[in-house]
């Protein structure tokens, strides 16, 4: 698996790409800058994923990452960052990244986080949930009489997420799922935080819950 690291500080590229070797038994490639990464992007071989720094002094972020989503094709964006601003987090979704990670996340996050974008899923902690939907415009359909619900039509789940979800039916708890699929619990938990973002549920007793109520179990 072929990685492009992109972070102005050399000891945080450097500490990233030993976490993404150490886990993924994979090439990396350290960049310092937008242009770097790009050139390397496009000097062939094909990028399976691109983890960027979203602040690069003197550059242009939303510029770079749009740059970026458009080289690597079918391989995948993260946005590794620290920054708490509400217009770079939406400015870093915008992009077509296929998540974002916060630079404070422990290892075993990062990899759980890389499993999860290399499945084909979006990690998007829930601090970026809410940014995501904050200001979205109201619906203008006539809304449902107070006493009938309105149905719950969740977005599309991924094959991983939905055998997650049947487990997690079952009442297993993370480790126990973890074991049966044979990947990390933190993993584990990254899909049930996804499942739950796209059920409208605040644990995992309600997406189940949801879950049922969609028709999805």
């Amino acid at each position: 698996m072929n990685v492009v690291i992109c972070d102005d500080h050399p000891l945080v590229g450097q500490a990233l790409a030993m976490t993404v070797e150490t886990g993924f038994d994979a090439r990396v490639t350290l960049a310092t800058s937008f242009q770097q990464a790009l050139d390397t992007v496009q000097r062939g071989g094909g990028t399976d994923l691109c983890i960027v720094d979203y602040h690069i002094p003197g550059e242009d972020s939303a510029a770079g990452l749009a740059r970026l989503r458009q080289a690597i094709g079918a391989g995948k964006l993260l946005v590794f960052s620290g920054s708490e601003s509400d217009d770079d987090l939406r400015i870093a979704l915008a992009s077509g990244a296929d998540g974002f990670l916060p630079k404070s996340s422990p290892p075993e996050v990062i990899e759980a986080a890389v499993r999860l974008v290399l499945a084909g899923g979006r990690y998007i902690p829930q601090r970026v949930q809410e940014l995501a939907f904050a200001g979205l415009p109201a619906a203008r359909a006539v809304a449902p009489p107070p006493e009938v619900a309105p149905p719950l039509r969740p977005g599309p789940l991924t094959e991983r997420q939905s055998t997650v979800l049947e487990l997690l039916a079952t009442g297993l708890s993370n480790k126990e799922i973890a074991r049966q699929l044979g990947i990390s619990p933190a993993t584990v938990k990254a899909h049930i935080a996804q499942i739950s973002a796209l059920l409208k549920a605040h644990n995992r007793t309600e997406a189940v819950a949801n879950a049922h109520l969609a028709g999805l179990i």
